[in-house]
C-alpha cells in the first residue's frame, strides 16, 4: 500500500528491517503463505495492512523511546 510522500522501496527496506529484528515474529503479521511471498521478494507494502504497517512503525518508535531512556 504506497503512502504518498515516500518512496516504496524505502518503506519496503525500513518495514523488512523492523519484521526481521530480533525478538520479532513475522507470524504476528503475515500469514505462512505471506511470509513465503515475501521470503520470496513481494514487497511488505503489498502484504501488509495499514494497521499492521502502524503497529510495526510504533513498535520500532517505543524501542527508540526505550534506548533514549537507558
Amino acid at each position: 500500500m504506497p503512502v504518498g510522500g515516500y518512496d516504496p522501496d524505502d518503506l519496503d527496506e525500513k518495514l523488512s528491517e523492523l519484521m526481521d529484528a530480533k525478538g520479532r515474529d513475522p507470524s504476528n503479521w503475515l500469514t505462512a503463505e505471506e511470509i513465503a511471498q515475501w521470503e520470496n521478494g513481494e514487497s511488505l507494502l503489498d502484504l501488509l495492512d495499514e494497521e499492521d504497517i502502524h503497529e510495526l512503525l510504533r513498535k520500532d518508535e517505543s524501542v527508540g523511546d526505550e534506548d533514549a531512556a537507558s
